[in-house]
């Protein structure tokens, strides 16, 4: 299946969801550090790899799931409407030991967001 098109406005509205940097995008997600590869996608002089559409894609969409389920749980009253935000990787990585960068990126995007809608408090 082909990936939908990105184009750079969406390619940069999805770093900042994920509250990331160019040179963690290009560490991260492009997996190769080539943080100027990554401002010219953004700034719409060169096409965004497919790996990259996707990769982004992929996060977007395990967020909106992580999302869904919390805001479901809220609806049907269960536990104390608080999340925990993590200041660092190494905070989230004592809580959930397999998770990796991207993972502590979505959950920070997904707590900022409730926060944001005031239906969770942080912690």
């Amino acid at each position: 299946m082909q990936p939908l098109p990105m184009n750079a406005y969406e390619l940069q509205a999805l770093r900042h969801i994920f509250a990331m940097t160019v040179d963690e995008c290009a560490t991260w997600i492009a997996q190769t550090g080539d943080s100027e590869s990554w401002r010219r996608w953004e700034n719409g002089k060169s096409a965004i790899p497919d790996s990259v559409v996707e990769k982004l894609l992929a996060m977007r969409q395990q967020r909106k799931k992580h999302l869904h389920a919390i805001i479901e749980k809220i609806n049907n009253r269960i536990g104390n409407n608080t999340m925990r935000f993590f200041p660092d990787l190494t905070a989230f990585q004592r809580v959930y030991p397999d998770g990796n960068f991207i993972d502590w990126k979505i959950y920070q995007s997904v707590a900022a967001e409730l926060y944001a809608h005031n239906l969770e408090r942080l912690c």
